[in-house]
């Protein structure tokens, strides 16, 4: 840009000292002049690839914040998948565990379930024993009583 500025500069000097110089030396000026006209028209051009080389620079950073952003994006879904991924094994562990604790908690309820059963089938054998030692008894009181009876009457 600046020296697209000179060059305008250098060629209104050189306009300016045209206007007052000879005729001689107008053909000279002319040349001179037609040289900076390419000068500047050269330089326009280099300008105008250089505005299209920082447009492209320009795009081109565009894509890398866009790219950096989704990586950036990326990232936090990759540690929002990490912490699911340990909480989805915590409840795993956490579901083995009870899991376990309740076959645990079952095998006990079963030992119970067995010795009340043994302790019922026990049970029942010493009512049975006991009720057969009370018909004995009774047996063996009805026996006296009539004896008793019969010594009283006899």
């Amino acid at each position: 840009m600046y020296a697209l500025r000179s060059s305008v500069l250098a060629l209104a000097l050189v306009l300016g000292a045209a206007a007052c110089s000879s005729p001689d030396d107008d053909e000279q000026q002319d040349a001179v002049v037609e040289e900076l006209r390419a000068e500047l028209a050269a330089r326009a051009d280099a300008e105008g690839a250089l505005a299209q080389r920082v447009e492209e620079l320009e795009a081109q950073l565009e894509r890398l914040s866009s790219d950096r952003s989704t990586s950036q994006r990326l990232g936090e879904v990759d540690e929002q998948l990490t912490a699911l991924s340990e909480s989805i094994t915590s409840l795993g562990e956490r579901v083995d565990t009870e899991a376990q604790e309740r076959v645990s908690v079952g095998e006990e309820a079963a030992n119970a379930a067995a010795d009340l059963r043994n302790s019922l089938a026990d049970m029942r054998g010493r009512i049975d024993q006991l009720q057969g030692e009370t018909d004995e008894l009774r047996t063996l009181y009805q026996t006296l009583r009539e004896r008793v009876d019969r010594m009283q009457q006899g």
